[in-house]
């Protein structure tokens, strides 16, 4: 009897030693993507800081210009989507409370206008494969101390506006059609569109048809495209680059500049915008929804199932054997 105490007594330490060196492991990998955690948190921050409890949406950016046609400047402006609809989601694991406020509100907006027909698609929501343009429309307006704040909407239904003839043409509008070509099961087509991304990228951003035309990246294309190549599990030769250059645009306040000149350097203020899509590249939760089960991890999931029952076994078998050495 004493042996086979002393045989589970290995067969335990053994066990734990195991379980001690995945924990250090696990510890060294944290370490290594520290700084990574830092500017996802500091990222989130940036958006946070955007939040007006009052309005219980967050504002496009701490810019003092205005993109739309009220003259409201971007500080006073809050976009029921794609900003808030994204940073809703991006800010899950950050602040779940200001996460859910931003949800609620939002809610009833959705409700009475429809979806964006574009924005959504991140959410694994098929849109049509059409890609219309887009029409900005006001939805409501507050007053605090005589001063305007408005909420608008960029909504690319079939009424809102022309049809993109030259969809092809922009970075973004293929990137949001191969995650729908995925979604409905056209993975070729997927493939295929991604890799027209592929070769618009210069080593600073994508240069497409609007960078052409207006000399400026807009950077929140460099998230989508992060999101898409984990989204579709696409094997992408550009991903470090694109990564490294997203990054690279983080401001000191936290946020992702919303463009940058074609020469790499900076312009401009954050926004909103490009720094959810930013985070939602890394929120695993979203992207596994692209993703169904597959012969690994379901075998995975079953040799952990295996080895939890084994140590649960193994945990009441050794009890009982020092019960009855206690009693012998």
């Amino acid at each position: 009897m004493r042996k086979n105490v002393r045989l589970s007594s290995l067969i335990l330490t053994i066990l734990i030693i195991f379980l001690a060196i995945q924990v250090i492991v696990d510890v060294k990998i944290t370490s290594k993507n520290g700084s990574k955690v830092m500017s996802l948190n500091r990222a989130a921050e940036y958006i946070i800081n955007r939040y007006d409890p009052r309005i219980g949406l967050v504002s496009e950016s701490e810019d003092t210009g205005s993109n739309v046609p009220d003259s409201t400047p971007c500080y006073r402006t809050f976009w029921i989507y794609s900003d808030n609809l994204w940073a809703a989601k991006a800010l899950e694991p950050y602040n779940y409370f200001i996460a859910k406020n931003i949800s609620r509100t939002i809610s009833p907006y959705i409700k009475n206008f429809g979806k964006p027909n574009l924005f959504e698609i991140v959410f694994g929501e098929k849109i049509t494969r059409i890609r219309y343009d887009k029409e900005n429309i006001c939805v409501n307006y507050f007053l605090f101390d005589g001063i305007n704040y408005t909420i608008w909407i960029d909504r690319h239904q079939k009424d809102d506006g022309g049809i993109f003839y030259d969809a092809i043409e922009y970075a973004d509008l293929c990137l949001y059609l191969a995650l729908n070509e995925y979604l409905y099961g056209n993975k070729e087509n997927a493939t295929r569109l991604l890799k027209i991304v592929d070769s618009m990228w210069n080593g600073y951003g994508f240069f497409d048809k609007a960078a052409k035309e207006k000399s400026l990246y807009q950077n929140y294309k460099l998230g989508l495209y992060l999101f898409t190549v984990k989204a579709l599990e696409y094997n992408s030769t550009i991903y470090d680059q694109v990564e490294r250059v997203a990054w690279s645009y983080q401001k000191e306040n936290g946020g992702i500049a919303t463009h940058s000149y074609l020469n790499g350097t900076i312009c401009g203020t954050a926004n909103v915008e490009t720094t959810s899509i930013i985070l939602l590249a890394y929120n695993d939760e979203l992207i596994s929804r692209f993703r169904k089960p597959n012969l690994d991890q379901i075998q995975s999931i079953t040799a952990l199932t295996i080895l939890l029952v084994f140590l649960i076994a193994f945990s009441h078998y050794f009890k009982s054997i020092l019960k009855y050495s206690v009693r012998k």
